[in-house]
């Protein structure tokens, strides 16, 4: 009997033990401005009605140049305490439901918004335009930035290496993406893929899905009513180990030149996981 019990706690010590444990987990259907940090012009988004919210954070006020950060109101823990720099950050995973919406009477877009994992919860490092409220012209490109983003950008800035006016790029420490990709999913039919390009500036809500692991960094986007492809947009390795720093803060930037759109994220469900 007392074997069978010692086998019992042993497959339970095994089982356990084995299961991760979540530096962080929140699931945010909406927004009502708790648990946020907004910075620069990043406020609750407005309704239709001009008197009340909508529940999305925006990064942006119609007013050209306008620029802003929605973070998470705590920092996160991406490595563990104490460890060297150059030590591998927990596995995270993320994913939000987003829209970029020009002024109809100003169809010209105006840039772009980012998910960004940053050191500090300032806006005193962004700029607007091309920067998207992550860098600015002075710090663009320093490795002492560490700042992490994935851009939605929808103005091609040649000056800033952009493939086209409607790309999802992978940033580190500049926002001159190390990998970008036509905005778009990928479906499966007939054991063959295709390629369904989407417009970011639409004004449709897209749902984005961010996951690193192991220096493998995957990307993938879809209209809000599509299930999860299958075939990640970006599929990429890449070593984040001395950009992370121990504890850095998670959310969203987003800024125009002078065309006027809504940067608005609608949902936001993020977790940071690390082996017991």
């Amino acid at each position: 009997m007392q074997v069978h019990k010692l086998c019992l706690l042993s497959l339970l010590i095994i089982l356990f033990g084995s299961q991760p444990s979540f530096a962080v987990k929140f699931n945010f259907k909406s927004f009502d401005g708790s648990d946020l940090v907004f910075l620069g012009d990043a406020e609750l988004g407005a309704a239709p009605d001009g008197t009340s919210r909508s529940g999305s954070l925006s990064m942006t006020r119609d007013d050209p140049f306008s620029h802003g950060r929605g973070l998470y109101i705590n920092p996160i823990l991406f490595k563990p305490s104490n460890s060297s720099p150059s030590s591998t950050p927990y596995p995270f995973e993320t994913s939000f439901t987003f829209s970029i919406k020009p002024q109809k009477t100003n169809p010209i877009p105006g840039h772009g918004l980012a998910f960004v994992i940053v050191p500090e919860a300032t806006h005193d490092v962004a700029g607007p335009a091309g920067f998207l409220g992550f860098l600015n012209r002075t710090n663009n490109g320093n490795p002492n930035n560490h700042a992490f983003a994935v851009e939605f950008d929808v103005v091609q800035d040649k000056s800033l290496g952009d493939i086209n006016d409607n790309h999802v790029g992978i940033d580190v420490n500049s926002v001159v993406s190390v990998v970008s990709e036509k905005a778009g999913y990928w479906v499966r039919a007939r054991r063959e893929w295709s390629f369904q390009e989407v417009k970011l500036s639409s004004g449709d809500k897209y749902k984005a899905w961010i996951e690193y692991r192991k220096q493998r960094l995957t990307v993938t986007i879809a209209p809000e009513d599509v299930k999860k492809p299958k075939r990640p947009l970006i599929d990429t390795n890449i070593d984040l180990s001395n950009v992370f720093l121990e504890k850095m803060h998670a959310g969203f930037s987003g800024a125009m030149g002078r065309g006027i759109e809504r940067h608005e994220i609608w949902s936001w469900g993020f977790k940071n996981t690390a082996k017991k």
